[in-house]
């Protein structure tokens, strides 16, 4: 996974959400990855779990700077219900651009691995899925707009989706965090 590769799917991902037909992401990113959607700045009605939008509705709570909360620290008594299914991701100034500083229990007991204090690189799995990942946080450091995520999960995960809201955090109005909210569905329902 290359920075530069990161950077154009980033770019491409930013086009299509702006200025994309909508009709197939994975098509228009030229991505292989299946069961794919993509939504710009989320509304409760696009989110498919009460935890998404428990934490969509915390963070728009959150005091902002150039629209872009004005801190990087959560608060877990806040976010109770969801606390599994959160991810806390660190922009890093290193080739792989992202390190977990939190991974959710829940969302480790499903992937079979736990990434806290890892990388995006370091996901054990296909480098789409891990480019698609980078890139993603990526655009919305571009786009400074939060984003939902919808992909299917690979054979060997008991989960039919993956569902990602991911949110910026920061200071003074720079990005530095995501809190990221990834609940893995089975044919539409929670899978832990």
């Amino acid at each position: 996974m290359e920075n530069a590769s990161v950077q154009s799917t980033a770019d491409q991902i930013a086009k299509y959400l702006t200025e994309g037909d909508r009709l197939d992401a994975a098509a228009c990113l030229d991505i292989e990855i299946n069961g794919l959607k993509l939504v710009l700045d989320p509304a409760e009605a696009d989110l498919p779990t009460d935890r998404q939008k428990l934490v969509l509705r915390y963070w728009q709570a959150l005091p902002k700077v150039r629209d872009i909360p004005n801190q990087v620290k959560v608060e877990p008594e806040a976010l109770l219900p969801a606390l599994g299914y959160l991810m806390l991701v660190d922009v890093i100034e290193q080739p792989s651009g992202f390190r977990y500083s939190l991974y959710g229990s829940k969302i480790a007991s499903i992937a079979g691995f736990d990434m806290t204090g890892k990388t995006v690189r370091d996901i054990a799995t296909v480098n789409a899925i891990q480019l698609f990942f980078a890139a993603c946080y990526r655009a919305v450091i571009i786009l400074r707009r939060p984003l939902f995520t919808v992909h299917e999960a690979p054979p060997s995960i008991t989960v039919s989706h993956w569902n990602r809201l991911i949110l910026p955090l920061g200071r003074k109005g720079e990005i530095e965090r995501f809190l990221v909210c990834n609940v893995p569905l089975h044919n539409g329902v929670v899978a832990v």
